[in-house]
């Protein structure tokens, strides 16, 4: 069998061996500014570009295992301890806690022309609620095939995830509810000296499980939608370090079924956005897409929603040691409460990472998270704050400590009712790290 077979073969006997305990068992949508723009620069050294996260540690990080064309990079995550309010209720119930995390990835090593694919799982058990342990997991493949200067693109993935009575934008439901996406995307770039231009289409299929709440049935099969986004990206390398991009999307949403009382949420949605990505001076590099967004509903029974949209990063080196990053975030989201179709979505972020040692490395960090439901529907805020240490044992070996703060704020209007109450949470976990 050819070395490349040999290594084809490897790898899904991986991935299938990972993804059989996983199926036995957030909706968090990659950041548009992600997709667009690079968010890493890599390198082993203390220079401005490079930050503590990104910065290569070849004494402590995992080699990975080769195997013909590939390098497979298995790794696991145990952690233990504590959260204070499990349901997101103003009467709070903790609970001790085990996380397990677990992820198998493999990239090509081909001079030309690549394939990746990772499966992983996330598994959270609550050992005094049971009811309220769940397991996520998700999986992933795609490649690149190199035409010229042209490149083909294509990738899948598919993600089972869950809802918790802690996420925003959901009531106290009883248990944990189970939601699957499943997407691919195709993408063709063509390269003119410095510009480049990449029309592509992404179908996505989303799919959302019953439940119950504390006030009876929890129903979301009008949920289920297939969105279809055609899009063409143009790019524009200024200089090293520095380009410009165009991005236009047109994304169609087709749903199953309406709520009872309310017609289906069938909308097209037109957003045009620029961005720009720039390393201002050695210590400030400016990462920016924003533009305007406006979602067209099939039924007059739901109001257009029309709202300037904005991803942008600021990411600020004062010293080869510290790293602080500013995220801020404006976009459109679907809403799960029938009455209203959407929310417009505000986040802002703050992240310092400072490397205390070359095998010791700390962490603070902020957020918030508002959604503003449309139609007079009211709002809801998340609040976010953490801290945490890492300790580089060994390529193999690491240990970490963190904590984490939430607390949820805000009243449904008219439009919305039945989503969770306010409420402070408190977790905090000792983690193991195994990797090779």
């Amino acid at each position: 069998m050819p070395r490349v077979l040999q290594s084809v073969a490897l790898l899904a006997m991986c991935l299938l061996a990972l993804a059989a305990p996983a199926a036995r068992a957030q909706n968090n949508a990659t950041p548009l500014l992600d997709r667009f723009i690079a968010p890493d620069i890599y390198g082993p050294d203390v220079t401005p570009e490079v930050t503590v996260l990104s910065r290569l540690r070849p004494e402590y990080d995992p080699p990975g295992i080769r195997s013909g064309e590939f390098i497979i990079r298995p790794w696991l995550v145990e952690s233990g301890g504590y959260e204070s309010n499990v349901l997101g209720t103003s009467s709070a119930k903790g609970s001790a806690l085990v996380e397990s995390n677990a992820e198998v990835g493999a990239q090509s090593d081909f001079s030309r022309n690549s394939l990746h694919a990772a499966v992983s799982v996330d598994d959270m058990r609550y050992l005094s609620l049971p009811r309220q342990s769940y397991t996520n997991w998700q999986a992933a493949l795609g490649g690149t095939l190199d035409i010229g200067r042209d490149s083909l693109s294509v990738d899948y993935s598919h993600l089972t995830l869950n809802q918790t009575a802690l996420d925003l934008d959901t009531p106290v439901i009883t248990t944990p509810l189970p939601f699957t996406i499943d997407a691919a995307r195709v993408a063709y770039r063509t390269v003119f000296s410095r510009l480049s231009v990449t029309p592509n289409v992404s179908v996505a299929r989303f799919s959302f499980s019953n439940g119950y709440t504390a006030g009876g049935p929890y129903q979301q099969s009008y949920r289920d939608r297939n969105v279809v986004t055609p899009g063409v990206t143009l790019g524009y390398e200024l200089a090293p370090r520095r380009q410009l991009v165009l991005v236009v999307n047109d994304a169609i949403a087709g749903y199953d079924s309406a709520a009872p009382g309310f017609a289906r949420r069938n909308y097209n949605d037109l957003s045009v956005l620029v961005g720009l990505d720039d390393e201002i001076s050695g210590a400030l590099r400016l990462r920016l897409l924003g533009g305007y967004e406006t979602r067209q509903f099939q039924s007059a029974q739901y109001s257009n929603i029309h709202a300037p949209v904005l991803e942008a990063s600021a990411i600020w080196t004062p010293t080869g040691l510290t790293t602080v990053t500013a995220t801020v975030a404006r976009r459109i989201e679907d809403a799960n409460a029938e009455a209203t179709a959407g929310t417009t979505e505000l986040s802002a972020q703050l992240r310092i990472d400072h490397e205390y040692l070359r095998d010791l490395l700390l962490y603070a960090e902020g957020g918030v998270y508002q959604d503003q439901y449309s139609q007079g529907g009211g709002s809801q805020v998340l609040w976010r704050g953490g801290a945490g240490v890492t300790h580089l044992v060994s390529r193999s070996v690491r240990v970490g400590l963190d904590y984490a703060v939430y607390a949820r704020q805000g009243q449904a209007g008219n439009a919305v009712q039945g989503v969770g109450p306010n409420y402070v949470d408190q977790r905090i976990l000792l983690q193991l790290h195994l990797a090779l």
